[in-house]
């Protein structure tokens, strides 16, 4: 089936719904010549998980996307009049206070719509785990491993120095004047709706972050690594839907081959 078969019968049906989706950057630029289907289908808003700005750490973590991607989908989607919300992670081990401003510079350049600050959070089935298996960890409450807490130490900022830069740079980024600009004047007002309700919900959690930081959450110096807490790394499932290669048999008069991470093959 064609990529945009399912935009097409959305549009010819008169179906009207509003679409909001997570993808990856690179699908964005690949979609260039279609964005316009996507809009008119009803997608009002797409998560991208950029990650990082700096192209060391996109590699190490196998984001498969680069900076400069994640720059043009941004630009992409605001031609098209779809919001983009980007993600971007701290709490690497080297970080310092120098890497949070490059990346606070280089996130007011890419200039996305709404952006959602997370802490790295090692899973067992990524390669990133084997890489800091031997990192410290500070929160041992594992409900709280969800991507909005810190859960690992850095070697050269204390936490409370991580939590301060992370609630900067979002207060930067969020009171940047083309953002709040958008908010008032934007696409439309469904565009505009979505920038004003972003604004009222991050601004309560803003505050409830800093009080939960400040007087309910309780973290550890002296914690196990992460090897400790969790075991072995379990890379195996990193791929848990890829269909691994086998023989099959085809019908008469077909070929047919299976490969992996796709669907089966077919020629006559």
């Amino acid at each position: 089936m064609r990529r945009w078969a399912f935009l097409e019968a959305i549009i010819a049906e008169g179906i009207h719904i509003e679409i909001v989706g997570s993808t990856r950057a690179g699908d964005i630029v690949r979609d260039a010549d279609i964005l316009h289907l996507y809009r008119k289908a009803g997608v009002a808003r797409f998560l991208m998980g950029t990650e990082s700005t700096d192209e060391a750490t996109l590699d190490r973590v196998k984001k498969g996307s680069t900076a400069a991607v994640d720059r043009e989908a941004i630009r992409l989607l605001r031609v098209h009049g779809i919001q983009s919300l980007a993600t971007w992670v701290v709490g690497f081990e080297e970080e310092r206070l120098g890497d949070y401003l490059r990346g606070l510079r280089r996130l007011l350049r890419n200039d996305p719509d709404q952006i959602q600050l997370l802490y790295v959070t090692p899973h067992r089935w990524t390669a990133y785990y084997s890489e800091a298996s031997s990192r410290r960890v500070i929160q041992l409450d594992r409900r709280l491993w969800d991507y909005k807490h810190q859960v690992l130490a850095t070697r050269h900022l204390p936490p409370w120095v991580v939590m301060l830069s992370v609630k900067t740079m979002e207060s930067v980024l969020q009171l940047r004047p083309r953002a709040l600009w958008r908010a008032l004047t934007g696409f439309d007002p469904e565009f505009r709706a979505s920038m004003r309700w972003y604004y009222r919900v991050g601004r309560r959690v803003w505050f409830y972050e800093w009080v939960r930081y400040l007087f309910q959450e309780q973290r550890t110096s002296v914690g196990p690594t992460l090897s400790e807490m969790w075991g072995p790394p379990q890379v195996s499932e990193e791929l848990p839907l890829a269909i691994p290669q086998r023989q099959h048999r085809p019908r008469p008069g077909h070929t047919a081959s299976f490969t992996r991470g796709s669907l089966p093959v077919l020629g006559s």
